[in-house]
């Protein structure tokens, strides 16, 4: 005869009373780490970091939690991290080319798992990231392969995108009614695609003699449909406005505040500043659209606050903004902090 105890269990699991640990407080702040320091006012603030480890279970209870279901808690770990979204509710993606897959985090109930059933190719190289929350999707660009594969939100196949000019889709980038571009490092291009996988447009760059960017790894698309292209190899940012009109540049080959390196990622919060990933420097910085260097924060390194080879960024709707700390195989959170 099986024991009260191990009847009452198995009722409470199967009437979904017991279940993943809840964590409300994921984006409270671990430390006040802060950016300006004081006695400026602060921009940014540190909020918490994670990688692939799951949160350890230490009480018996949790560990027979584990054995009853058959949902033991696996390890995830972020091999190569390149690029992050975010829904602003807890879970996060993140695309790991090395690992051959993108990585769900659940922040909030602790969860983690790995999707790379995307048909009979899976995923070689998944690079650039983008989640349309209104249709449920996820946009995986695969640079190898050269496609975008079209995911549902918890990872279902939905279509494959293929085109003839693909030569090594990365970033990705939504506008507001749903178009998805697509940074190609090889073409030197941004190619347009309608929801529905239509090419719309191919923008090149209003600067260069042969119209093309050098190497562009990334791409946001602003509220107004100012798109910003980061020209790598051009050490800059250039802006294109929806109508085609060249905005400008941000930034230019150097090594002090408002240069670049080796810029990588973008994204914009909810005031329309515009923040650069830097692998060389270690760092973030952020600028205005005119190209005026607001705020530089981070510095190589390990600790909270820290980036090695910092890659792809994000926002959540909540101005909560993910690094992608590569080297460091982690993603860092991050609040920007409005002013009244």
């Amino acid at each position: 005869m099986m024991p009260r105890w191990f009847v009452t269990a198995v009722f409470l699991v199967l009437t979904g009373c017991l279940g993943p640990q809840a964590n409300p407080d994921w984006a409270k702040p671990v430390t006040d780490l802060v950016w300006p320091k004081p006695p400026d006012v602060p921009r940014i603030r540190f909020l918490n970091a994670f990688d692939g480890t799951p949160v350890a279970t230490t009480e018996k209870s949790g560990k027979f939690l584990a054995w009853l279901t058959g949902d033991e808690q696996q390890r995830v770990p972020l091999l190569s991290p390149y690029a992050v979204v975010a829904d602003g509710a807890g879970r996060v993606w993140v695309s790991d080319p090395l690992a051959h897959r993108v990585a769900l985090f659940d922040l909030s109930r602790n969860q983690r798992q790995a999707l790379n059933n995307f048909g009979d190719q899976g995923l070689d190289t998944p690079l650039g990231l983008a989640l349309d929350r209104k249709r449920g999707r996820l946009y995986i660009s695969d640079g190898s392969l050269r496609r975008i594969v079209v995911a549902g939100m918890d990872g279902g196949l939905v279509a494959v995108w293929t085109h003839e000019l693909f030569q090594r889709p990365a970033g990705l980038a939504l506008d507001s009614t749903g178009n998805l571009y697509v940074a190609d490092v090889l073409l030197g291009d941004v190619l347009v695609f309608s929801p529905d996988g239509r090419l719309l447009r191919r923008i090149g760059s209003r600067l260069t003699e042969d119209g093309h960017f050098n190497r562009p790894a990334n791409v946001a698309v602003g509220r107004d449909g100012t798109v910003y292209v980061v020209d790598s190899i051009n050490f800059r940012v250039e802006l294109i406005a929806a109508d085609g009109r060249s905005l400008g540049t941000i930034g230019q080959l150097g090594d002090i505040p408002g240069s670049f390196a080796r810029p990588r990622g973008i994204a914009l919060d909810s005031d329309g500043h515009v923040y650069v990933a830097d692998a060389a420097f270690g760092n973030i910085q952020v600028f205005d659209r005119s190209g005026r260097l607001l705020l530089f924060f981070g510095e190589p390194g390990r600790k909270p606050g820290a980036f090695s080879l910092p890659a792809g960024l994000c926002f959540d709707d909540q101005d909560r903004l993910y690094v992608v700390d590569s080297y460091n195989h982690r993603i860092q959170v991050l609040q920007y902090l409005k002013q009244p």
